[in-house]
C-alpha cells in the first residue's frame, strides 16, 4: 500500500516508471489495473467513489495499491472526517454518541478510530514529530516564520493529532503544498497509517 498525499503525480509517475518499489527497493512499478473500488464518506453527507491505481514491480513482482492519502486503508470514512470526530474527543472529550450522530455514523464506528488511534499515539507523535523537524529544517529563509512545534494538549492522542496538524500545515505554509489537500497531508503525515488495521486483521 503506497499513501499518496498527490494522487495525480502518483498516477503520473507510475505510468512513466519513475515510481521505486517498496517491497524490493531496487524495481520500478508499472501500471497494473486497478483495486477494488468503494465508496468513501466524506462528511456533510457526501459520498465519493474511489478506484486506486494498482502497480507491479517488474523486478520482485510484488503489487501495491496507490491509495490516496485522504482515505484510510480499509476505511469507509475519509480521513478528515475521522481526524475531526478524534480532536474533537481528544481535545474537547466529545463522546462517541454525540459524534457519531453529528457524523451520521454508528457510535461503535467512532469508538473503533478512537481505539486504533489511541492504541498507536505514541508511535503517531514521534512520526509526526520528527516530520515536523525535517520539514523546518529545510525551510530555505526561515526569518519571519515561527517553527515552533506544538505545545501540549493533555493527552498523548491530543499531543499526536497536533503533530500531525502541524506537519500538514508546515507543508502547506512553507513548501509550497496547495491548503485544498489539507486532508491528503494529514492523511499523509501518519493518519491514515495509524488507522490501517493491525497486520493479520
Amino acid at each position: 500500500m503506497l499513501l499518496c498525499a498527490d494522487a495525480e503525480a502518483a498516477s503520473a509517475a507510475l505510468a512513466s516508471g519513475a515510481l521505486a518499489c517498496p517491497s524490493c527497493g531496487t524495481g520500478r512499478l508499472r501500471p497494473w489495473g486497478h483495486g477494488r473500488e468503494r465508496e468513501i464518506r466524506m462528511g456533510g453527507g457526501q459520498r465519493e467513489r474511489l478506484r486506486p491505481r494498482r502497480g507491479l514491480c517488474r523486478s520482485c513482482r510484488a503489487t501495491h495499491i496507490l491509495l490516496p492519502s485522504w482515505a484510510a486503508p480499509r476505511r469507509a470514512d475519509a480521513i478528515g472526517v475521522i481526524a475531526r470526530a478524534a480532536a474533537a474527543s481528544a481535545l474537547h472529550g466529545t463522546g462517541c454518541a454525540r459524534l457519531g450522530a453529528q457524523l451520521g455514523v454508528p457510535p461503535g464506528t467512532v469508538r473503533g478510530w478512537l481505539r486504533r488511534l489511541r492504541t498507536r499515539a505514541g508511535q503517531l507523535l514521534q512520526e509526526a514529530t520528527a516530520s515536523f523537524g525535517f520539514l523546518v529544517a529545510v525551510i530555505e529563509t526561515p526569518e519571519g516564520r515561527d517553527p515552533c512545534p506544538p505545545g501540549p494538549t493533555g493527552s498523548v492522542l491530543g499531543d499526536a493529532l497536533a503533530a500531525v496538524a502541524a506537519c500538514a500545515y508546515a507543508a502547506i505554509r512553507w513548501h509550497g503544498r496547495p491548503e485544498a489537500g489539507l486532508d491528503a497531508l494529514i492523511g499523509r503525515f501518519g493518519l491514515a497509517a495509524a488507522l490501517a488495521p493491525a497486520p493479520g486483521s
